[in-house]
């Protein structure tokens, strides 16, 4: 299984709207994904402005037919683009008995 962590530093201000973007695209974006298994939204506790997305895959491949062959770069929906300062993507494999 993969976990992706996506994270954005969203615009100062508008973090009310990206999260109804997540809530009103993203996710059912995610949902409708073949292999994908699990995702979690995150947004900050306070006055940060990071927001994560974790998302479990079921294998490499299921991801790179959602997301494309740069499986490695960000995806944004919509208008997400201009809500964010900075975006950041990582990749994990899991191991261990709970990644078996």
């Amino acid at each position: 299984m993969i976990v992706r962590i996506f994270k954005a530093q969203v615009v100062n201000g508008e973090l009310a709207h990206w999260q109804q973007q997540v809530e009103d695209f993203s996710i059912p974006w995610l949902e409708a994904q073949d292999g994908m298994l699990a995702c979690y939204p995150g947004k900050p506790l306070g006055d940060e402005r990071e927001f994560v997305m974790v998302s479990l895959w079921r294998d490499l491949d299921s991801l790179k037919v959602a997301v494309g062959d740069n499986w490695t770069e960000v995806v944004l929906l919509e208008d997400e683009a201009s809500l964010v300062e900075s975006v950041a993507v990582d990749h994990y494999e899991l191991f261990g008995q709970l990644g078996a």
